[in-house]
């Protein structure tokens, strides 16, 4: 019987011939190695590849966010004011560890607002943000970043001129100092997300949907992170690009990150979400599962539409 072995979700099948051939199966494409004796193969293909059994033995070599039960993240009564202008009024919010909550309402609801008052990048007026049952209202960014939150804004993300693994290792080697671990960790995470094809492209030439994923990849090359914020990651994006950005955030889920996500388009992102929160001129209309909203009065009045018909 032939031996297979799953390399980074590709599988490695030996063949019987005068040399022993390695073909790595992927989709349409057959990549072919080989090497003098298995011994050797498997030694190159260490230095290469993530060798693992199941994609589920390698989950915990990413996170532990699962066990450790963390990235509870409450809003309790924030308000702000930007030059005198209230932008966010009295607004409390839960989100929970593992789950993903959207923060929906249209351009110029507070969103982008809040997701900066989560992060540090500016202070409430009133009211407290506690992560994981601690006040950190006046912590800076660093510290919160240290603590476990990242962010993805909706028009910043990598460095262009730099391949995907370049632009994971600028993050990585902030927290690691072996360079060998910073190369094998950023196979795993290429290679758990499927995006090892990736590699070597440099940003620059990345489609849509996979600057997206890779974006969000090097925001959780933060050690200690348990909660992302995505500030309106399907901008933009052409329906199959959104349809494959979900599975890839659902997937973040799977491992057990808590997710607080923005968008101005509630059919983007309805379907992935485990609760949201639409705001409205600063405050918070209604909140609930997505079937709620569909069926909420004032939800259909000022964000789904006079026509909208769960």
């Amino acid at each position: 019987m032939k031996k297979k072995i799953i390399i980074s979700g590709l599988i490695a099948e030996e063949k019987n011939t005068t040399q022993d051939i390695l073909l790595l199966k992927k989709e349409n494409s057959v990549f072919k190695q080989e090497f003098k004796s298995q011994e050797e193969g498997l030694l190159l293909l260490k230095k290469k590849f993530v060798i693992v059994e199941n994609k589920s033995e390698i989950k915990n070599n990413i996170f532990n966010l699962k066990q450790n039960k963390v990235g509870l993240l409450e809003i309790k009564n924030i308000s702000k004011s930007l030059g005198k202008r209230p932008i966010l009024k009295n607004i409390s919010l839960t989100l929970e560890p593992g789950k993903i909550v959207g923060l929906l309402g249209p351009n110029g609801s507070g969103k982008t607002t809040l997701f900066n008052l989560i992060i540090g990048k500016i202070f409430p007026d009133h009211g407290d943000i506690f992560f994981n049952n601690e006040e950190i209202n006046e912590l800076p960014i660093h510290l919160r970043s240290l603590k476990g939150i990242s962010l993805l804004e909706q028009h910043k993300g990598l460095f262009g001129n730099m391949t995907a693994a370049d632009n994971l290792f600028a993050v990585l080697e902030l927290h690691i100092k072996d360079k060998e671990k910073i190369y094998e960790k950023i196979d795993t995470l290429l290679s758990y997300f499927d995006l090892m094809y990736l590699k070597n492209t440099k940003a620059n030439f990345l489609s849509g949907g996979e600057y997206k994923k890779v974006s969000i990849l090097q925001r959780i090359c933060n050690p200690k992170i348990s909660t992302l914020l995505l500030d309106e990651p399907c901008a933009a994006l052409d329906p199959l690009s959104i349809n494959s950005l979900k599975n890839f955030i659902i997937e973040l889920k799977k491992i057990g990150l808590s997710i607080l996500i923005t968008d101005h388009n509630y059919w983007a992102i309805e379907n992935i979400l485990d609760k949201a929160y639409l705001i409205k001129d600063g405050q918070i209309l209604v909140e609930g599962t997505t079937d709620k909203i569909s069926k909420d009065k004032d939800a259909i009045k000022y964000y789904l539409g006079g026509n909208f018909r769960p």
